[in-house]
Order: C-alpha cells, then structure tokens, then sequence
C-alpha cells in the first residue's frame, strides 16, 4: 500500500500566477547596470535562470523597502487567482508556489492579496540584503546549494511524496518539471512547446475556469 499523498499543485510564481515578470521589472526599473548583458547571457542560455538572478541581484543597491514598494504598486496578478486559491485551500488541495525567483518579492507581491506567506509552502531563490546587494541562494529539497534546475529538484522530490502532481507554468524553465508530472497547465511559452510538439496540456490565460478544470481532474 502507498504512504503517498495523493495529490498535488506545483506552480510556478512570474508570469504564471502575476501578469509579467517581476524579477525582470524590478531590473528594468533599478538595474544593475549590467542587467542588460546578464539577461542576454540567459536568454541565449550562456548561464541558468538561477544564476541569472545570482549575478542580477547582487549589486542592487537599494532596501527591502524600496524595492517592495516597487513590487506592491506595480505587481498585477492573472484575474481569478485569489478565488482559486481560497478554494484549494478551502478543499485542503496540497499547493506549493516553486520559484526560481526571489523570496522577498513573491512574499510582497502575495501580501497585495491578503496572502500570508508564512502560512503558504513557497520554495524560492533566499535572499540576504547585504551592504552592497542582495545576495541569492538556491538550495535543493535537501538543503543543497544548487545554481540550476530549481524547479525541477522540487519536482521529482515531491514525485516521491505523492501519487499525481498537477503542474502550473508559463516558460521553457517549467519543461523539465511540467513533463514529469500528470497533468500539465500551461500558458506562454510553455504552452507553445507542447503545441509545437503535439503534446497535451491545459491552456489557461487566467484562473477564472481553473476551479471547474481542476474539478474535473478530482471529479
């Protein structure tokens, strides 16, 4: 017999759960002034998204609260996330946000919503203010550094944990997680991938119809 749970929500947080990127907004606004070449060096997969954030974040010069100020007044969030997740809470549905972004600036955007990230299983890049930046670490679900493949070692430890995994992504760095679990919701880039590919998937552009597809996957 299984001691598995039986089921999970793994999602992403930038452009999944917000409208946009808020790590890369936070960069257009305050830099560094080396952003532009970091995020070209991702883009044409010269360093991993982990370190892109390692290398941009470093030097950002600026508080907590200047830059969660940014964060709250600027972040917009897909139309109907707040009532799918009080209803997945309210069904007691496993749901884990796991980032390769930045902890401090998820937990700013989700207080925007009444959300209390304390009381949410977020897995994100931990971020120390230090005197000249921000430092950023990744650590694997065995507390680990890593600078690669977040997402995806949050995804095959929690494979061991329970018996289907429902997965929420919007880009090329959800592939690898998206495709080891049993069902997949894609938009973006993501959701062009496995249309390219002829592969299935749940297309979402907002959550106002995810609590009658996720029904449909308990029911």
């Amino acid at each position: 017999m299984s001691n598995k749970k039986p089921l999970l929500i793994q999602s992403d947080f930038d452009n999944t759960i917000t409208i946009g990127n808020v790590s890369e907004q936070i960069h257009d606004k305050f830099g560094p002034s080396d952003w532009d070449s970091i995020y070209k060096n991702y883009r044409l997969g010269n360093i991993s998204v982990e370190e892109s954030n390692i290398y941009s974040f470093r030097y950002l010069n600026y508080s907590e609260t200047e830059l969660d100020k940014f964060v709250q007044k600027n972040v917009q969030f897909r139309s109907g996330f707040s009532e799918f997740y009080n209803y997945i809470q309210d069904q007691k549905i496993d749901y884990k946000i796991v980032s390769s972004g930045v902890d401090f600036y998820i937990k700013s955007s989700l207080k925007t919503l009444g959300i209390d990230s304390d009381n949410l299983s977020l897995h994100s890049g931990s971020s120390e203010f230090v005197n000249d930046g921000i430092e950023i670490k990744y650590f694997d679900p065995q507390g680990k550094v890593i600078r690669s493949e977040f997402k995806n070692n949050y995804t095959q430890y929690h494979k061991k944990q329970y018996s289907k995994i429902i997965y929420f992504g919007d880009s090329l760095t959800d592939l690898n997680s998206s495709l080891s679990s049993d069902y997949v919701f894609a938009t973006g880039k993501l959701h062009d991938y496995y249309i390219k590919n002829r592969m299935e998937c749940v297309k979402f552009d907002d959550y106002n119809d995810m609590i009658t597809k996720i029904n449909e996957i308990l029911f």
